[in-house]
């Protein structure tokens, strides 16, 4: 898991040098999707010993991550979260990660 964590972290601190408007971001919005989406319990384990700042960066994922998931735990993970860190806005990927399992 050290890997895998550490690729996450070395594809956040590349996003946090780009420019919010640069096209590069949605590549490793991709790259960070595919390596969390392998194996759910191992992305909920990572997401949940991350620090808020990382948490910040990777919720800008979590629309497609619960594509991918479809499944309470990863809403009950967000919504760990949320209460973890109650200043980051994740109200809307949690609806998002309830209505994918909904569909």
């Amino acid at each position: 898991m050290v890997d895998y964590s550490e690729k996450v972290i070395s594809l956040i601190k590349k996003r946090k040098d780009l420019h919010p408007d640069d096209p590069a971001i949605q590549t490793i919005w991709n790259e960070m999707v595919d390596i969390l989406k392998e194996n759910e319990q191992s992305a909920i384990s990572f997401l949940n010993q991350c620090g808020e700042k990382d948490i910040y960066w990777l919720s800008e994922i979590f629309e497609d991550l619960s594509s991918e998931f479809q499944s309470r735990a990863f809403i009950d993970c967000l919504l760990q979260l949320q209460k973890k860190y109650p200043d980051l806005d994740m109200e809307q990927d949690i609806e998002y990660a309830i209505q994918s399992i909904e569909e």
